[in-house]
């Protein structure tokens, strides 16, 4: 999981980077190597522990707790920059000399101010011929992350910036159908419900700017009731739904388990120092006092002096009575939060923080959630799962989350900043420390498509009455440089590491136009014995005329007839009769042309009977066995006499036809021959029509 932003700067110096190396001047100090150093920075106090993993427990060395001189943190959150840099650097060199190490790498822990929990559903479209891998789930996870990091943003009226700061997957799905692991499965659509945790910008860079003031390089960042969590409820535990309050002076940090897992969290700013300031009104007594009051509360008798400088004396019981309100008010703020976001009481619940101490709060825990008291419980050093104290007396629930901070740094669970240079622009990158380029390419924003592209879509469509398939173009791959190099997409990446992209190329999808599919067939008009007539390609898309330069679409049904033959033209006028009688002789240039001569526009073809041409006598078809086999019959005035033809309604008879009504010779040759058909000249090819008047006869000189 991570997020990207471009970190504000609070104090000057640039937050989330290793600051300027420590002076020389080291003395007999030996280096921190494999030793965690771990910060609880409080409210009150901040806590330092330094502990090292042998096999598999933490064995704690040594530990530090300061209080703030003065109320410089309010509900978690860092006020006083400085001045809580000045405690932390008296908890480090306290360590420091103790141990005569120097301390120069922290894991530290974030509080549960303004911490926001979101919800969220998100669908991811897979292809269906892959399996699913882990790298492919968690990356589902991180862009569904995402999606609930985009939502809290654009819900947040203040427009702050949210980090992500811990996930609970709570249920997947795979096409619709729930599945408690994706791993391994295919399927086309993935379904992906998660809770996530986020803390705003000013959280996170305050503390940065504390740990730049202590030349300390943060090597680990966590959510502190996840760190306790580690320590106190170990996996196998969390099948079990137990609330896990970290009650400290500003808030009350929850975490909630069930089935396994982290399922929910949750923070309330009512927490101790309600109970600090209540007893400042109480006892007229100043705020240290007030807290000192709270220390000694585990004594028979606590004595203090009011702001007049009187001394007095309390019974502890009276003064717990006095804070019956107050402690009620604490609990119940605390107990609504965890049956809110649990959605009814818990099986058990741990206390633990400095506010865990209170001594009736157990007992009121146990009452308002209707539990057994023994279901309630301070989790201090008894609860530690391997963790080594050694002779160090570090008791009590304020320990614990100082402890599980450190634990969870050698758990590889924590999250920390990271400068990535991704294609020029460097990106602050709050991550888990195992990032690969495609976790930050999908936090980024990168969009996918430029990664992984896809082969152009094939276009089908059909062409006179025939299937036909224009396959896309197949897509270029995307080139990815990590430091100079070329590598995978899964290569993983750490601090200072610079990522070149050249996106894919998606391959264009398949496409034709009309003019495509006819070629170079020449548009225009020739001329048959100086009739004109069209050639060139007729085209209709879904029975519609279409020009040449029009895009086929998907599914269109496109017929084309190309007219750029003799015999095209002949079959387009329904003259084939014609042809297959051989009747006529066609002539372009003084040449004779046949039925499989191209055309060119500006032709200029003349028609004559066969005869003529070759002195082969013609045959004339047999008039009344025509009348016999036709149809319908027309009538025609030919040289001033009626005429009589028989035709079939689908052939319409032809000029030349008339010459079986003449006595006209062509072997005998008179002159030439006029043709005129209702007064104009005629061509052979010419249809006629009933009531007709023709004209066939020699031209006497």
């Amino acid at each position: 999981m991570a997020s990207t932003q471009k970190r504000s700067s609070t104090t000057g110096k640039k937050r989330g980077r290793p600051p300027s190396k420590a002076k020389s001047n080291r003395g007999a100090y030996k280096k921190q190597r494999d030793h965690i150093f771990a910060l609880d920075i409080g409210t009150r106090t901040v806590v330092g522990i330094v502990g090292i993993k042998k096999d598999d427990k933490f064995v704690i060395i040594a530990a530090e707790s300061v209080p703030h001189p003065k109320r410089a943190m309010m509900d978690g959150q860092i006020e006083d920059i400085s001045q809580v840099a000045g405690t932390v650097s008296e908890v480090k060199v306290t360590l420091e000399k103790r141990l005569r190490m120097r301390l120069e790498r922290v894991s530290i822990a974030a509080a549960g101010r303004a911490l926001k929990t979101h919800r969220i559903t998100a669908q991811h479209n897979i292809d269906s011929k892959d399996i699913i891998t882990k790298e492919l789930l968690k990356s589902l996870e991180i862009m569904t992350i995402g999606r609930a990091q985009e939502e809290l943003e654009n819900e947040d009226r203040d427009g702050n910036t949210f980090y992500p700061v811990g996930h609970s997957v709570v249920d997947y799905w795979l096409d619709d159908y729930k599945i408690s692991n994706l791993v391994g499965h295919k399927g086309q659509v993935a379904k992906i419900e998660i809770i996530a945790a986020f803390l705003p910008n000013p959280v996170i860079e305050s503390l940065y700017a504390v740990m730049d003031e202590c030349s300390l390089t943060v090597e680990a960042l966590t959510l502190e009731p996840i760190a306790a969590m580690n320590v106190i409820i170990p996996k196998e535990i969390r099948l079990i739904n137990i609330a896990l309050v970290d009650i400290g002076a500003g808030t009350a940090d929850i975490a909630i388990t069930r089935d396994g897992s982290v399922v929910a969290y949750a923070m309330t700013t009512i927490a101790g120092d309600e109970i600090t300031e209540e007893i400042i009104r109480k006892y007229l007594v100043d705020f240290e006092t007030a807290e000192q009051m709270k220390s000694d509360a585990g004594k028979d008798i606590i004595t203090y002096k009011d702001i007049f400088g009187i001394e007095h004396s309390v019974s502890t019981k009276i003064f717990y009575e006095s804070l019956v309100s107050v402690i009620d008010l604490v609990a119940e703020t605390i107990i609504d939060n965890i049956i809110a976001i649990n959605g009814g009481p818990p099986a058990a619940v741990f206390l633990i923080g400095g506010g865990g101490q209170i001594a009736t709060l157990c007992e009121v825990f146990a009452k308002r959630l209707e539990l057994p008291e023994n279901r309630v419980a301070v989790g201090g050093n008894d609860f530690l799962r391997d963790v080594d104290t050694g002779d160090l007396t570090i008791t009590g629930p304020e320990f614990v989350t100082p402890i599980g901070i450190a634990v969870t740094s050698t758990l590889g669970q924590c999250y920390d900043f990271s400068t990535i240079t991704l294609n020029d622009e460097p990106m602050q990158v709050f991550d888990t420390r195992d990032l690969t380029i495609l976790n930050l390419l999908t936090i980024s924003g990168y969009s996918p498509r430029k990664i992984f592209g896809r082969s152009g879509r094939s276009l089908v469509f059909t062409l006179n009455g025939e299937k036909k398939i224009i396959k896309g173009a197949p897509f270029t791959p995307s080139q990815i440089y990590l430091n100079g190099e070329l590598s995978p997409i899964d290569s993983p990446i750490a601090q200072g590491d610079v990522i070149k992209i050249i996106p894919a190329i998606n391959g264009d999808d398949g496409s034709i136009t009309i003019g495509d599919l006819t070629g170079d067939v020449p548009t225009g008009s020739i001329f048959i014995d100086d009739m004109e007539y069209h050639i060139g390609a007729r085209c209709t898309v879904n029975g519609e005329d279409a020009d040449t330069d029009y895009q086929i679409a998907e599914g269109d049904t496109v017929e084309i007839v190309k007219i750029n033959t003799l015999g095209a033209i002949i079959s387009s006028l329904k003259l084939g009769r014609m042809m297959v009688a051989d009747d006529i002789v066609f002539t372009r240039n003084g040449e004779k042309i046949d039925e499989n001569t191209a055309l060119n526009v500006g032709d200029k073809i003349t028609t004559s009977q066969k005869d003529l041409a070759d002195d082969t006598p013609a045959k004339a078809e047999n008039i009344a066995d025509k009348k016999a086999n036709a149809d319908s019959i027309i009538r025609i005035t030919l040289n001033g006499r009626m005429v009589e033809l028989p035709y079939d309604k689908d052939d319409p008879p032809l000029f030349l036809e008339l010459l079986n009504f003449t006595d006209i010779d062509p072997q005998n040759p008179k002159g030439n021959i006029i043709v005129t058909l209702n007064g104009k000249i005629a061509s052979y090819v010419d249809m006629l029509s009933d009531g007709d008047i023709a004209e066939i006869k020699w031209a006497i000189p």
